[in-house]
């Protein structure tokens, strides 16, 4: 690993000379990461699945629920605003890490002392324990934010590279021999504790990053303002992720749970491997043009040409796991967890959405618009909230389709706040998603109709399925390839940074 280290400080010069550089080229580590850990996880998802039962994956949904929130606040997107400041003070760094460490402490000690309440609500007192244990989480998302930060802001993004691949390969194999040897649930558990703790270490060994005995007020200040609307807007998002856990816990019970934490981990896959790494390019990119004094109208191009690219990579192929998938999850993750198809295809228009609008996210930090990101946030989860537990009392399977129609319906009022940020119109935003969904619904017609009436074998069919996928991306391509051709010269258009 100090060869590792040693290599990227030789490299620092060439990566300054190289920041004018096609952007898609500079980013290539971390996108071949993303990629890479999304692999690892779907090699080690069906695994898991046959070692352990319905009642594990749901202890752990119901124990993630009060961390995620305590994660979100751990960090508070402070280590992003370091990023983001032109030269490093060490005693402002220090500042720094020494503010998110004390909230780290603090976090992790009320989660151990709501952990008892909590699993008391929920009448499951294994939740206890597991709650203590994953109380170590916001302490290290704390203590990794500013290192981190230094290896971000030094843009040795083949360092983070390098973690994302090594944290979830340890994880995971850890996840596994322990399922092997019959932990249940704590195999999951101590996955999740694993890849913050590998994380945390390389993080510190690799930015070399060594704190001050310093603590000074002023120097805070900006850094927390800033972090104060991502703080509010991350803790709504993940309420609104999170109340359908405890909500179908309450009403159905672990089943229930465990089938939709099940859709989660699935959909969260292409997320990671499409939206998040685009998303994350388009972000910088537009960031470099709005500030080069291109302004607005470079940055709806942008934003215009990475949402095609999702909507081509992701709505077909989604479209057809929705309709078509249940041989899929049942060769991939076993016959008990053939139920989750369903859950999967009720949930697969929000699923979508959300994917879809990862860009637009960026628009907003990019335009210094994330005030007006939050307001919106507070309204979409308000009306989406209220139609959710009206559905509620009709079955889980209710409650799901109001959840995914509402979140399709709520995509024309989304981009409304897009358009007040950049000069985007709304048949563009519309024309992105046509032909994308078109060749999905085209491709499920024709299995449907054809491929299942002559094809019984279960591993044949789930392999039929995923090539349908894969075809039905290249016959997307095909009929935008104009369009695409323009979108991905323009993402890789070199724009160099501010002096």
């Amino acid at each position: 690993m100090r060869s590792v280290r040693v290599w990227y400080s030789n490299r620092k010069s060439k990566a300054s000379r190289d920041e004018t550089s096609g952007f898609f080229a500079s980013t290539r580590f971390l996108v071949a990461a993303r990629g890479a850990s999304v692999f690892l996880q779907f090699l080690s998802l069906p695994i898991l699945a046959r070692l352990l039962s319905f009642d594990d994956f749901a202890i752990m949904a119901l124990g993630m629920v009060v961390v995620v929130f305590a994660n979100i606040v751990s960090d508070a997107g402070i280590g992003r605003s370091l990023v983001r400041v032109g030269k490093i003070d060490p005693d402002e760094w220090s500042t720094v890490f020494w503010f998110l460490t004390f909230v780290g402490v603090l976090i992790s000690g009320c989660l151990a002392v709501v952990a008892p309440l909590y699993a008391g609500f929920m009448d499951e007192p294994r939740l206890t324990g597991v709650i203590v244990c994953l109380a170590m989480l916001p302490f290290l998302q704390a203590l990794t934010s500013v290192p981190q930060a230094s290896i971000e802001w030094g843009n040795r993004f083949g360092l983070i590279s390098i973690l994302i691949v090594l944290s979830g390969l340890v994880s995971a194999i850890v996840a596994v021999v322990m399922a092997f040897m019959g932990a249940g649930y704590w195999a999951l558990v101590a996955q999740q504790v694993t890849l913050l703790g590998t994380k945390a270490i390389g993080s510190w060994y690799l930015s070399g990053f060594v704190p001050r005995m310093v603590f000074r007020t002023s120097l805070l200040k900006p850094h927390v303002r800033f972090g104060r609307d991502t703080l509010l807007f991350s803790f709504v998002m993940t309420l609104d992720k999170q109340i359908p856990v405890v909500a179908f816990g309450q009403m159905f019970g672990n089943t229930a749970v465990s089938l939709w934490a099940m859709t989660e981990r699935v959909a969260r896959l292409p997320r990671l491997a499409i939206a998040g790494p685009l998303s994350q390019v388009a972000m910088v990119l537009m960031s470099r043009q709005y500030h080069n004094g291109a302004g607005d109208t470079d940055v709806g191009r942008s934003y215009i040409a990475s949402t095609r690219l999702l909507a081509t990579l992701i709505i077909p192929p989604f479209a057809i796991l929705a309709a078509a998938g249940l041989p899929v999850f049942v060769v991939l993750l076993s016959k008990d967890w053939a139920p989750v198809s369903v859950i999967f295809g009720l949930a697969v228009p929000a699923l979508i959405v959300e994917a879809l609008i990862a860009p637009g996210g960026r628009v907003f930090m990019v335009m210094n618009q994330t005030g007006m990101r939050f307001r919106m946030s507070v309204e979409r989860f308000a009306i989406g909230t209220v139609l959710f537990f009206v559905a509620l009392p009709f079955g889980l399977e209710a409650a799901i389709i109001v959840r995914s129609l509402f979140a399709v319906a709520y995509l024309l009022r989304y981009w409304t706040f897009i358009n007040r940020c950049v000069p985007v119109r709304l048949m563009q935003e519309v024309r992105t998603l046509i032909i994308p969904t078109l060749v999905g619904v085209g491709v499920c017609f024709v299995h449907l109709i054809w491929i299942v009436q002559e094809i019984q074998n279960q591993v044949l069919l789930a392999a039929i399925v995923i090539a349908e996928m894969l075809v039905a991306v290249l016959i997307t391509a095909a009929l935008t390839s104009r369009a695409l051709k323009f979108d991905v010269a323009w993402l890789q258009r070199p724009v160099p940074t501010v002096a």
